[in-house]
């Protein structure tokens, strides 16, 4: 599914801009998705858009399925990949501070089966030290489910640079 796909535009109408140039936004993103967890998740960031992080995962291997007795992709999954997508948006609001996702709040609307799953999100609200940040799930180009969450950024401990 492509950053342009008209299903978005609601949550682009919506989004704050990333504010980092594309060129760093990439670099970013290429930092990022060397990191062990990203690498062993299977997933990738993109951070082509100005507004929309988006991540992609492009192959379902069996550790990503489990639930309904069905060759779903189970909600942990689900849950991770928003959690993600969802950081993400909220931590480039703030360069070069640690962020963490406080909240998150799932709402599953269909099973996902279909690859390629593409997870959208943005900061759609600030403040000096939150983001709001909205997210949508979508499998084989059909939404399957939405998400909100709060990204803060980290006070006291943890403030040292992650790479």
């Amino acid at each position: 599914m492509e950053v342009s796909d008209a299903q978005l535009d609601g949550l682009r109408a919506r989004a704050q801009a990333i504010p980092l140039p594309r060129a760093e936004r990439v670099t970013w993103a290429e930092q990022f998705n060397r990191l062990p967890a990203v690498r062993h998740s299977g997933i990738d960031v993109i951070l082509a858009d100005d507004k929309l992080v988006h991540v992609l995962l492009s192959d379902v291997a069996d550790h990503h399925l489990g639930g309904l007795r069905l060759r779903a992709v189970n909600g942990a999954v689900l849950a991770g990949l928003f959690d993600c997508a969802l950081g993400v948006a909220g931590t480039l609001q703030f360069t070069g501070r640690r962020c963490g996702t406080c909240e998150l709040s799932l709402k599953f609307m269909r099973a996902v089966f279909d690859t390629p799953i593409d997870v959208y999100a943005a900061c759609v609200k600030r403040s000096e030290t939150l983001a709001f940040v909205e997210s949508e799930l979508y499998s084989g180009g059909k939404l399957c489910a939405l998400a909100t969450g709060l990204v803060a950024v980290a006070t006291g401990r943890g403030e040292e640079a992650i790479w």
